[in-house]
C-alpha cells in the first residue's frame, strides 16, 4: 500500500512530533511504503525513518511555510525580503491563489492508495496552510485524508472555508473523541466521515530518552510545563502568576521549570522578573531531549487554553510524571481524574487551588506516581483505529 503523507514542516511541536510518531509505527511495517512531501524542513527532520522516502519544497515554499520569527533568526537578508515579499503578495491576491500558484509546481503524478494532509491548515490564517489544498488538486490518491488535531471552534476554524475544503475528503480524522464531537457540532453535513485516531507515542523510546542525563538536583517539589511559549493558547504568562500565589501563601519549597522557546518567551521572562519569582521559576529554552527533566519532575503542568490531544500529556505519563491539566475538551481521555493526574478550570484561581492542594498532600502525589506505574501507557487503542482506516480497502 503506498500512502502519502504532506507536512508543512518539521519545527518542533506538537503536530510535528505526533506525525514523527507515527512515520515509526507504520513504516515498521513492510505492506506500506511512505512518501512525505513537507513543504519545509526543521530539527526534527532527522528523526524521520530511514525507509520513509522525503521531499521537500522549493525555496519559496520552504520560507512561506517556515515561521517569520525563524527565518529571521537565520539573519539572510534576501529570505526575510522574500517573505515579506510573499507576505504582501498573499494579502493581495488571497491565501488560495498564492498557494495554487506554489503548489502547482508541486504537483505529484504519482499514484497513491491514500494520500493525507496531516496538518490543521488553518483557514483564517493567510500562512500556516495549503497542505489540504495539495492533496485536494495536486495529488492522485484513492483515498483522501484529513488531520485535525485541535478543537475547530476554539481554533477559530471559518465555517464556509472549512466546508469548501472538506468536501472531496473521504475522512477527516480527530486526534480525540472530544475533537470529533466539536467537528461533527462545527460540519453536521460531514459527519458520516469523521472519525478518531489517537496519536501515536514511542513507548519504549521515550522511556530510553529520559534516562539518558540527570537535569536538575532535586528540590522539596519540582513542577514542569512543556511547549511553545506562546501564551494565547499554551497561557504560559499564567505559571509566574501562579508562582506569585503560591509564594504569598506561604509555599516556597518548589522550583517549576519551563521547557520551550515561541514568540513570549522574552515577555514571560519579563514578567517572571517583574513579578518576584525568579528565584522559583525557571525558563530553560527547548530542548531536544526534554523526558529526563520531565521524569525527574513531581508533576507535570499544562495550563493552555484548549488543545486536541497534546502529546506532552502522554509523555508525562509514559514516563510516570503526574500531570494537572486545565479541562479542555478531551481532557479526560488522557487523564483520570484524582488517579493519574487532576483536571482543573481554566480560572487562575481554580489552577493554583490545585497545585496548592498537591503540593500540601504528599500521599495524593505518591498515590497517583503508583497508579500511573501500575497502569502502562500503550498505543493499542491508537492502533486499532489506524487500521480501520488504512486497511479499508481489505475490507472492501
Amino acid at each position: 500500500m503506498k500512502i502519502l503523507f504532506v507536512a508543512q514542516n518539521f519545527q518542533m511541536g506538537g503536530i510535528q512530533k505526533a506525525l514523527i510518531n507515527m512515520l515509526k509505527e507504520i513504516s515498521l511495517y513492510e505492506k506500506y511504503e511512505i512518501d512525505v512531501f513537507t513543504f519545509s524542513g526543521g530539527e526534527l527532520m532527522n528523526d524521520i525513518p530511514s525507509n520513509v522516502k522525503v521531499t521537500t519544497g522549493n525555496l519559496l515554499l520552504q520560507l512561506i511555510a517556515t515561521p517569520f520569527a525563524e527565518v529571521k533568526k537565520r539573519n539572510n537578508v534576501w529570505h526575510i525580503i522574500l517573505r515579506i515579499v510573499c507576505m504582501i503578495v498573499v494579502r493581495l491576491i488571497g491565501s488560495h491563489n498564492f498557494y495554487s500558484m506554489l503548489l502547482k509546481k508541486h504537483r505529484n503524478n504519482c499514484h497513491y492508495d491514500i494520500a493525507i494532509s496531516y496538518f490543521n491548515d488553518v483557514p483564517n490564517q493567510y500562512f500556516n496552510k495549503g497542505t489540504n489544498l495539495f492533496v485536494d488538486q495536486f495529488v492522485i490518491a484513492d483515498r483522501k485524508l484529513a488531520w485535525i488535531h485541535t478543537d475547530p471552534i476554539k481554533a477559530n476554524f471559518n465555517y464556509e472555508a472549512c466546508v469548501k475544503t472538506y468536501k472531496n475528503f473521504d475522512r477527516l480524522l480527530c486526534v480525540s473523541v472530544a475533537c470529533k464531537e466539536n467537528l461533527i457540532n462545527f460540519l453536521p453535513q460531514y459527519q458520516h466521515k469523521i472519525q478518531v485516531v489517537y496519536n501515536f507515542f514511542p513507548i519504549e523510546e521515550i522511556k530510553e530518552l529520559a534516562c539518558q542525563y540527570t537535569p536538575f538536583h532535586k528540590s522539596e517539589l519540582d513542577l514542569i510545563s512543556v511547549g511553545r511559549i506562546e501564551n494565547s493558547t499554551k497561557r504560559f504568562d499564567l505559571i509566574p502568576h501562579l508562582c506569585k500565589l503560591l509564594k504569598e501563601a506561604s509555599i516556597n519549597n518548589f522550583r517549576w521549570r519551563i521547557l520551550g522557546d515561541g514568540p513570549d518567551l522574552l515577555s514571560n521572562q519579563q514578567l517572571a522578573l517583574q513579578l518576584g519569582v525568579e528565584d522559583v521559576v525557571e525558563f530553560v529554552g527547548e530542548m531536544k531531549n526534554p523526558y529526563p527533566f520531565i521524569k525527574c519532575s513531581d508533576v507535570f503542568v499544562l495550563t493552555s487554553a484548549y488543545e486536541g490531544y497534546p502529546m506532552v500529556i502522554g509523555e508525562a505519563l509514559i514516563v510516570q510524571t503526574p500531570v494537572i491539566t486545565t479541562d479542555f475538551a478531551a481532557a479526560g481521555e488522557q487523564i483520570c481524574n484524582g488517579h493519574n493526574g487532576l483536571i482543573t478550570g481554566f480560572n487562575i484561581q481554580d489552577i493554583f487551588q490545585v497545585i496548592s492542594s498537591v503540593m500540601k498532600n504528599t500521599e495524593l502525589l505518591h498515590n497517583m506516581k503508583n497508579y500511573i506505574e501500575e497502569n502502562h501507557y500503550t498505543n493499542k487503542k491508537a492502533q486499532e483505529q489506524l487500521v480501520l482506516e488504512f486497511d479499508v480497502h481489505d475490507r472492501i
